[in-house]
């Protein structure tokens, strides 16, 4: 059945050429950390450069299935109430690759000190290469005859995030350099995300994270729960997006500058069948660069 897909997937794009819908951008399952890879607008102020490196590997077994890497970087000037942010990433599905690459300005307005909100607003450029050479007939190894396709566009970004004591609230919309455009075979469709979260303190070092995002790209959707709890350095939470999977993550915090995350995806949908399953893996890394050093389970650091 594996190889009827892919084979059904490779006559597809002989057959529709340029009529292809736009590849969409892969969400990520440790929603609450990885939020601010497509929000502008999220970016701790910590008194650290802040990276961030993220490998998701899906469908596990399923040949040619989706992959994605993702790295950033961002600061926080805090007398200035401003941050920049650089973000790279690199997506494969099948024989088709994008690339995304990203810089961000961020700037915060305080209401009081526990009520803010960050806008963000980004531009880069946006790389889709469609490797047909490397398609073949399922019986045959004949490539298929037609030139590898490559198309680079100027890619725009925005976003705000308001948080209100325990409150996060945030709105995010990529691709912006496609706003009144159809999508097609050069094109990639605009990416809202809407996303609410809220922190319940037990203790100093126990606390709950509860959450829920909506995202539309396109004729695609998908509404995501979450919940976490925060063990002193050790983390773990679960989640579940609609129609797709059911998510189980964990974490240490195995020193001030140093977090690790895992999930895991057990997908719920027809491809369940044909794989074994999705791993992330992400890695923060916190460089020493003066002023404050709080940090906090939170989206946004105060």
């Amino acid at each position: 059945m594996k190889r009827i897909v892919i084979f059904i997937l490779c006559i597809t794009a002989v057959v529709f050429g340029d009529r292809l819908p736009a590849q969409s951008d892969l969400l990520f399952s440790n929603s609450m950390r990885t939020a601010a890879i497509y929000n502008p607008a999220l970016i701790e102020n910590n008194g650290f450069i802040n990276l961030q490196l993220l490998s998701r590997q899906q469908w596990i077994g399923f040949p040619d299935a989706p992959t994605a890497y993702q790295l950033s970087g961002d600061y926080f000037f805090g007398s200035h109430n401003m941050g920049l942010k650089a973000n790279i990433i690199s997506q494969t599905t099948g024989k088709e690759v994008t690339r995304r690459f990203v810089i961000d300005y961020i700037y915060r307005v305080y209401f009081t000190d526990d009520i803010f909100i960050n806008f963000g607003l980004g531009a880069g450029i946006y790389q889709r290469n469609i490797l047909y050479s490397k398609l073949v007939y399922y019986e045959g190894n004949e490539p298929l005859i037609r030139p590898d396709e490559s198309y680079i566009r100027p890619d725009f970004e925005f976003g705000l995030q308001l948080t209100a004591s325990a409150f996060d609230i945030g709105y995010a919309v990529n691709h912006l350099g496609e706003i009144n455009r159809d999508p097609s075979i050069s094109r990639t469709p605009l990416h809202h995300h809407v996303y609410g979260t809220y922190l319940l303190t037990l203790q100093d070092e126990y606390k709950l994270r509860a959450g829920m995002s909506y995202h539309q790209q396109g004729k695609v959707n998908y509404l995501q729960l979450d919940a976490q709890a925060f063990l002193g350095v050790l983390q773990a939470g679960i989640g579940w997006r609609h129609l797709d999977a059911f998510i189980i993550k964990a974490g240490i915090q195995a020193t001030p500058q140093l977090e690790v995350h895992y999930s895991y995806d057990i997908g719920i949908n027809k491809m369940a069948n044909f794989n074994s399953g999705t791993h992330e893996v992400l890695l923060v890394l916190r460089l020493q660069k003066g002023g404050r050093t709080y940090l906090s389970p939170r989206y946004l650091d105060y």
